[in-house]
């Protein structure tokens, strides 16, 4: 197995990633070179086992559980043309393949990559919510050590404002592109949790306008992201 990363030339995402299989990866990375689609690539990292226990249906399934899950985390641009057949195993193989999809997934972060981490909510036991409200705009999400998530069914508003930027502009239209931001009526909602790089990106977006999240996302406690964060450097 290997995968190719790089910066997406589009500027929608900060990288681009490439998910691939070979026999021969030196002969297949030689092709890779000079293909012209793949003038983007800057970092390869390779995959293999070292007793050779991985066969042709185990790489399939890396293949095709990769690229499921770049294009489910939506962190960088997936340059993978179509998703990958995932093929009939075993019971034992499937075992096999899913213990070394797990050890590839410990792995990438050590790396820096984060192309493969899907955000996943947590349960409100275990940490604090919160909620950001405006014209025709609301939603729920919480604060990670990656990001804000925002969960699915938070609303937009429909039209943004100048005072919104490029950046957070490009991003709502990127949204909108993925099918991960949908105009309904007079407002838009997301489809899936999403996580966004910081809180004030995730309020940008859903109000329409520049905004600073830390104080625009409040607890039901009526407190302040911000407020929180202030208190807990405190503390420690």
């Amino acid at each position: 197995m290997y995968v190719l990363l790089g910066d997406d030339p589009d500027g929608d995402f900060d990288t681009q990633v490439y998910v691939g299989q070979a026999e021969d990866v030196n002969v297949r990375l030689k092709q890779h070179v000079q293909d012209d689609g793949k003038d983007w690539w800057r970092t390869t990292i390779v995959s293999q086992s070292g007793n050779q226990s991985l066969n042709r249906a185990h790489i399939s399934f890396l293949e095709s559980e990769l690229v499921r899950l770049a294009k489910e985390a939506r962190r960088s641009k997936v340059a993978n043309g179509n998703q990958p057949g995932t093929p009939h195993m075993a019971a034992a193989d499937h075992a096999v393949a899913s213990g070394f999809l797990a050890e590839m997934r410990a792995i990438f972060p050590v790396l820096g990559v984060d192309a493969f981490d899907v955000a996943v909510a947590q349960s409100p036991e275990t940490t604090r919510r919160y909620f950001l409200t405006g014209p025709d705009a609301s939603g729920e999400g919480e604060e990670r050590s990656d990001g804000f998530l925002v969960f699915a069914g938070a609303k937009a508003r429909l039209e943004e404002v100048q005072s919104i930027g490029d950046s957070y502009s490009r991003l709502r239209r990127r949204l909108i592109e993925t099918g991960d931001l949908v105009a309904d009526g007079s407002s838009s909602h997301l489809t899936n949790d999403t996580l966004f790089a910081s809180p004030s990106a995730a309020a940008a977006v859903l109000l329409g306008r520049s905004a600073n999240g830390r104080t625009e996302w409040i607890d039901s406690d009526g407190v302040s992201l911000k407020q929180r964060q202030v208190a807990a450097t405190g503390q420690a």
